[in-house]
C-alpha cells in the first residue's frame, strides 16, 4: 500500500477529514517522483492532475515570444499546484509545470477529483479553500509585480520566502520578480543583511 500519511495528516491540521476520506485519498491519488528540472507539463497540453508537493518543489512558467521565461508560482510542501483553467475546464495550459528538485508528489486525476468531491462535504470544502488561496494569490501577485520596485520586490521575497531562496538559482527567483537575475544580485547586494 502506498504511503499517503503525509497528504492525510496535511489535511487532518487543516481541515475536517474522517476515516471514509481516507480511504478515498488512497483510492484516487497517487504517488509519483520527478527528477530535477523535469517538465511534467508542457504548455498547450490539457492539464490532467492536481498536485500536492510532499517533497521538493515545483513551478509553473510560461515563455513569451521573445522567449522570455516567466515564472508564474512557485509550490513547495504541503501547496497544491495545477494549472487551474487547464484543469477544470479541459483547455490548452498556457503554462508549463516543472520540478526545480527532486520532487515527490501526490497527485489526482481530473475524473477522480470530481467523483471525490462529489462524495465528500469535506473535500468539497478543500477544494474551496484550493480556489480561495489561487484567487488571493494571484490578486496579491498583481499587486506585488505592479507596486513594487525591483529592490523593494527582491527584499520581500527575500523576508517573506527565506527558504525559497536558499533553494532556488537566481536565475529562478529572477523570473519569479519579473527582473533580470543582473538586477536581482544587484538588490541583493544592496539590501541591509
Amino acid at each position: 500500500m502506498k504511503n499517503f500519511l503525509t497528504l492525510i495528516q496535511f489535511l487532518k491540521s487543516n481541515f475536517s477529514i474522517g476515516n471514509e476520506e481516507e480511504l478515498w485519498i488512497e483510492k484516487y491519488f497517487e504517488k509519483e517522483h520527478f527528477k530535477k528540472n523535469e517538465i511534467i507539463l508542457n504548455s498547450g497540453e490539457i492539464c490532467q492532475k492536481l498536485y500536492f508537493v510532499e517533497k521538493g518543489i515545483l513551478r509553473t512558467f510560461h515563455i513569451n515570444q521573445n522567449g522570455t521565461e516567466f515564472t508564474r508560482l512557485i509550490v513547495k510542501e504541503n501547496e497544491f499546484c495545477t494549472i487551474l483553467l487547464s484543469f477544470t475546464e479541459k483547455v490548452e495550459s498556457p503554462a508549463n509545470i516543472q520540478a526545480l528538485e527532486d520532487t515527490d508528489v501526490f497527485s489526482i486525476r481530473y475524473s477522480h477529483f470530481k467523483d471525490f468531491i462529489s462524495k465528500s462535504e469535506n473535500a468539497r470544502t478543500i477544494y474551496t479553500h484550493i480556489l480561495e488561496n489561487f484567487q488571493n494569490f494571484q490578486i496579491k501577485r498583481i499587486e506585488f509585480l505592479t507596486q513594487f520596485s525591483p529592490l523593494e520586490k527582491t527584499g520581500i521575497f527575500l523576508k517573506e520566502s527565506p527558504d525559497l531562496a536558499e533553494r532556488l538559482t537566481s536565475k529562478i527567483v529572477s523570473t519569479y520578480l519579473q527582473i533580470t537575475p543582473e538586477t536581482y544580485s544587484r538588490c541583493k547586494k544592496k539590501l541591509p543583511t
